[in-house]
């Protein structure tokens, strides 16, 4: 990976092959948006936005074929993403900006991408008729409800996916510039009570009109999440624990994701509030 970031880096003839090659393969189309993160974070924005128009070539005929925008609403968004970390040096401010991102897009999807949409909500429901019938259950799911719910995961799944690109962009130029730096910039990833405050607030106001407003409750969780994982990552490499830690921290998270998922939130709201690398640190003192 590293030598394919020192590829891209040699010149913008070298960057924008890449991407549209990645772009162009179905299965590498992530590539594409990491390597567009990279020449932001890098070398700005206009060199970016030259790379990511050559990328939004392929896409867009895809989109033509197939009537899925979701690949150019990432590119786009990793874009805007790269920048606003390049700008703000915040992984704070790119975690409340990736929910914002990532919503518009949820809606750009759903007004443009009908006939995507209305298969995979087929597809949702015939999958909850199946497992009401193992369960002798009634499926009671509504084509609105099941809709709703298919649109707040995927404005989640987005903005994952949009961190992660920029993430391992961001890696890419670490381990070029400056090895070891995002290592350390992630172990410090930390929502302010600010932030945490507004997103404590909007989760509130989502579930007391959950009938409106309840898609966005997966979302908001993202900055939590992300935060909560930087210091898990933190913690582990502060006791000098082995990287077989990280695999079964991940792997507990994907098991008992409905149970870990929540703790996690709520982890990262405690570290918001009381600071608690801090505290840890001086405990050791």
């Amino acid at each position: 990976m590293r030598a394919l970031a020192a590829f891209v880096m040699r010149g913008r003839t070298h960057a924008i092959g890449v991407t549209v090659l990645s772009a162009t393969l179905p299965l590498l189309n992530w590539l594409s948006n990491a390597v567009v993160g990279l020449v932001i974070l890098r070398k700005g924005p206009m060199e970016g936005l030259l790379v990511m128009m050559w990328a939004l070539l392929p896409l867009g005929i895809a989109l033509y074929f197939i009537g899925d925008p979701s690949p150019i609403i990432a590119l786009i968004g990793t874009a805007t993403l790269a920048y606003v970390l390049r700008t703000t040096m915040s992984w704070e401010v790119t975690l409340a900006i990736a929910v914002i991102v990532s919503a518009i897009g949820s809606l750009i999807f759903e007004m443009t991408a009908t006939e995507v949409l209305a298969a995979i909500v087929e597809w949702y429901l015939e999958y909850t008729r199946q497992v009401a019938a193992q369960l002798q259950q009634t499926n009671t799911v509504s084509v609105e409800a099941a809709q709703k719910s298919i649109m707040g995961f995927f404005a989640m799944g987005q903005a994952y996916a949009m961190l992660v690109f920029v993430m391992l962009a961001r890696w890419w130029q670490s381990q070029l510039y400056n090895p070891g730096g995002f290592q350390q910039e992630f172990h410090q990833i930390r929502i302010s009570p600010v932030l945490s405050g507004i997103l404590v607030t909007l989760l509130m106001v989502c579930f007391a009109f959950s009938e409106q407003l309840g898609r966005w409750i997966p979302l908001l969780t993202v900055p939590l999440m992300i935060a909560a994982l930087a210091l898990t990552h933190w913690a582990i490499k502060h006791r000098n624990l082995s990287g077989n830690w990280v695999f079964g921290f991940y792997l507990l998270v994907l098991v008992f994701f409905q149970v870990l998922y929540p703790l996690l939130a709520s982890l990262a709201l405690m570290d918001s509030f009381f600071n608690l690398r801090t505290r840890f640190q001086s405990k050791e003192v």
